[in-house]
């Protein structure tokens, strides 16, 4: 994202209006006209809306807590004071939902952002989000439109004192309605579903290299590594790291492909790459595929702690956003006491607690979509598909995109039974195998109410009645003051054939329809399990089978199986060891991959055995300051870039790397390293396949230590990870000089890899250049005592404030980088304590 925004700036620069503007601020006036867009945090403010006074109390890191009358108030309020911080941020990702990101930032680099709009019109989510407003729940929809209110009160107060980027971008925010809050929520559900991406690709790979060698660049889910579930329903036995060697499980995926026609794999051979261009801009944007987008959540019943207690902790991996993607806040009042994380233009909290419970998310991963590849026929057929033998008409209609500083851009949506043709966003469609996606989030019945619901349930039974109001495919962990735990899978799980899960499928066939979903009652779940710990880190929850399908790409568990070790080592555990796990850096990969790279090393000479020597004796943690971990990361992306280049060729490996998740590229390597077998590191036969392997690795740890040389220089004993692995915060118009003076944040030296609990993703290590910016983060961390709520931790990537001037911009950096945390006051007596500005807010 960092890039994309670099190349942006330079586009943007063609403003004008940029330069005047910042020479209003930068002279005395600028002081004035910077003070009126700050929010006011102490005093009484009159606000047209509300129907009795609020009390808005915030802490010394400026988060408030809300405390009304009723729930009109409450959810009136939140978006009052959510829009004071975060206005702009709604903004921005309100016109992500519409498209219209080219409206207010000009076409973006060879027309990226106009590639993107496109995308996202053809997706369109605010249709979905129109038919669920048809029948949300009532009480969802008055805490949604008080929300909206309040909103749009803070706008009409003030207009003549909006956030800064309003004024340098010379737009005007419209009305907030509850429809943007719905369409936000599947922007967030497009973030993290990449099932189809990593289907797309898998078809693109098999085209060119056949079923066997495809199966082994998609290897299956490690058998050493945790399933949560056994098949029976019970809790799978906890898993121990023992085993040294990759010990991956059997491949299915070559035979299942072996069974695709020579037809269909004549039709995956042109499927066009450009389908994934718009997609992969709205990524670089929210985060990518490849950048190690998951989260970790975990459980502990009172048995294993010293409270007596449960301890819950989660942590979401997701893209860096400035400001942070969360809203830390809490609401008291009309049947809300909840604390935790909220979404910057949706009421309640996401996750956190209330009086009675707690839980945490992470993300499932589920295959929620499906590819049909359509029979189109422009000469004898003209706007129609080809269906179960009849010819039906397109479904089509135009859209027209506003480009700042050019012209408009009209283009055509269509789409088939199945949803609309992905292949709208390429200008020419000759050659090319028309693609349909069906999603989930596109269907009716698709639904956000019972994350509302959540806020107010008080125990386990109103907690799986309010999950099972939530279409987004989720693993929520639980726990209560009475000192239960549990796991329940949220999500919409499309029933359908087994030969849907790894490619695209034929759309004028109706032997690949889905047949409904499946039932909540057989959605996975726990309580009180004897393990007395339930974790989940996007790894596999279920065991593959017949009866429950949810995804054949699951993360590939490297970090589910480090929480587990670390849980199971000690026992009673505290607050302190939860932290000690959620900052965790050790890379399991390592501890299989770095033995033979030592081994071989040695043997080849050269730079590899100095390489090899400077690897031996490290204790396999990413840490900023260590430099055998750059060199491991330097050398592990040199050889999955080359295996990946040599098998599929520079372009098609570009493809691969970036739409398919960084955990399933450890795995091939591992496995590749473990196995050598031809064709990989270019060998013949299998006979030569342990020579060729170990050439390869020599090749590879020398070209890394080239690399890091002119990267870091010559002097060995001064190499440090973190020079290499930064986070760079990057604001919208940061990348804009001399905006940055105003906008930009220094950039943190980080810690982890893609793979560890404390997550580092970077997912263009494996790029040629190699790019080591940390791309995916910890976008937060929760810890929750249930015995003292009081007790509990938070902490976010930036800060409270979107503003730039305040001085809640970036405050929560040093500590979120240090893995520390704020205080996360609860009680009225600890909110009093730590009380730091009281604002009243009172009916006009």
């Amino acid at each position: 994202m960092r890039k994309f925004w670099r190349r942006l700036g330079r586009f943007l620069l063609v403003f004008g209006f940029i330069v005047l503007v910042l020479a209003i601020i930068l002279t005395g006036a600028g002081a004035f006209f910077i003070g009126r867009t700050l929010p006011q945090t102490t005093g009484t403010l009159s606000v047209a809306g509300l129907q009795a006074p609020v009390s808005v109390l915030r802490d010394r890191w400026g988060v408030p807590r809300i405390t009304g009358s009723d729930l009109h108030d409450v959810a009136f309020a939140q978006g009052y004071v959510t829009a004071q911080d975060r206005l702009f941020q709604m903004e921005f990702n309100r016109r992500v939902a519409q498209g219209r990101l080219a409206e207010m930032f000009g076409a973006g680099p060879d027309n990226s952002l106009i590639e993107a709009d496109e995308f996202l019109r053809t997706l369109d989510l605010y249709a979905s989000a129109r038919v669920e407003m048809l029948s949300i729940d009532p009480r969802v929809l008055t805490e949604l439109q008080a929300y909206s209110d309040g909103i749009n009160a803070f706008i009409t107060s003030h207009s003549s004192s909006l956030p800064l980027e309003f004024t340098i971008l010379g737009i005007t925010p419209a009305k907030w309605t509850p429809l943007d809050s719905l369409a936000y929520g599947r922007v967030v559900a497009l973030s993290l579903d990449e099932n189809w991406y990593t289907k797309y690709t898998r078809a693109m790979v098999l085209a060119k290299v056949g079923p066997d060698v495809t199966s082994e660049l998609f290897p299956p889910y490690p058998s050493q590594n945790p399933t949560l579930i056994a098949a029976d329903g019970t809790a799978a036995p906890l898993t121990s790291s023992a085993p040294a060697s990759p010990g991956l499980a059997a491949s299915t995926g070559g035979a299942a492909m072996a069974r695709v026609s020579p037809q269909t794999v004549a039709a995956f051979a042109h499927l066009p790459a450009e389908v994934l261009r718009g997609a992969a801009t709205v990524h670089d944007l929210l985060g990518g595929i490849s950048d190690a987008l998951g989260s970790n959540d975990w459980v502990v019943d009172g048995s294993k702690t010293t409270t007596g207690k449960p301890l819950l902790a989660n942590d979401p991996h997701l893209g860096i956003n400035m400001p942070s993607i969360w809203y830390e806040v809490g609401l008291r009042g009309g049947g809300l006491d909840v604390i935790g994380y909220s979404f910057p233009g949706v009421p309640g909290v996401i996750i956190g607690h209330n009086a009675d419970i707690a839980w945490g998310v992470t993300n499932v991963g589920a295959d929620d979509t499906d590819l049909y590849m359509e029979h189109l026929d422009p000469a004898g057929h003209p706007g129609m598909y080809e269906y179960h033998g009849d010819w039906l008409p397109l479904q089509t209609h135009q859209e027209t995109i506003r480009v700042r500083g050019g012209a408009s851009v009209t283009f055509t949506v269509s789409a088939t039974r199945h949803g609309p043709l992905l292949n709208s966003v390429v200008k020419d469609l000759k050659g090319f195998t028309p693609v349909a996606l069906k999603w989930t989030a596109l269907q009716p019945g698709y639904t956000f109410a019972g994350f509302f619901q959540v806020d107010e349930a008080s125990d386990w039974n109103e907690f799986q009645a309010a999950v099972g109001d939530i279409s987004i495919s989720q693993n929520f962990v639980y726990a209560d003051t009475r000192g239960n735990i549990g796991y329940l899978m949220s999500g919409l799980l499309p029933l359908r054939p087994a030969d849907n899960d790894l490619l695209p499928v034929d759309g004028t066939d109706p032997a690949f329809e889905w047949q409904g979903y499946v039932p909540n009652a057989q959605m996975p779940r726990l309580f009180n399990p004897p393990t007395h710990i339930i974790a989940t880190a996007n790894n596999q929850i279920v065991p593959d089978s017949p009866g429950l399908y949810v995804t054949a790409d699951w993360d590939q568990g490297y970090r589910a199986r480090r929480i587990i070790d670390l849980l199971n080592s000690k026992s009673p555990l505290s607050i302190s060891d939860i932290e000690q796990v959620q900052t965790d850096v050790y890379t399991l990969p390592a501890a299989q991959l770095v033995p033979v790279l030592t081994r071989v090393g040695t043997a080849a000479g050269g730079d590899a055995a100095l390489a090899a020597h400077l690897l031996q004796g490290w204790d396999y943690r990413m840490t900023a300051n260590s430099g055998a971990a750059a060199l491991y990361e330097a050398t592990a992306g040199e050889l999955i870039r080359s295996i990946g280049e040599q098998i599929l060729g520079k372009k098609l490996y570009e493809v691969y790397r970036d739409n398919y998740s960084m955990s399933g590229l450890y795995s091939m390597l591992l496995s590749q390293v473990a196995t050598p077998q031809p064709p990989f590191f270019g060998a013949q036969s299998a006979a030569d396949a342990t020579t060729a392997r170990d050439t390869f690795i020599a090749s590879a740890m020398a070209r890394a230590m080239s690399r890091l040389r002119v990267a870091l220089g010559s002097d060995t004993s001064q190499w440090q990870w973190g020079k290499l692995h930064q986070a760079h915060f990057d604001h919208p118009l940061a990348s804009v000089t001399p905006l940055n003076l105003i906008f930009g944040t220094s950039p943190v030296a980080r810690a982890g890899d893609g793979v560890t609990v404390n997550i580092g993703g970077d997912g263009h290590f494996t790029s040629d250049p190699p790019n080591y910016d940390q791309r995916s983060v910890p976008s937060m961390r929760q810890i929750i005592d249930l015995g003292n709520f009081d007790n509990s931790l938070w902490v976010t990537t930036t800060g409270e404030s979107g503003q730039p001037f305040s001085p809640h911009y970036f405050d929560l950096a040093p500590l979120w980088n240090a893995g520390t945390y704020q205080s996360m006051a609860y009680s009225p007596e600890a909110e009093t304590k730590a009380t730091a500005a009281y604002l009243q807010l009172k009916p006009a």
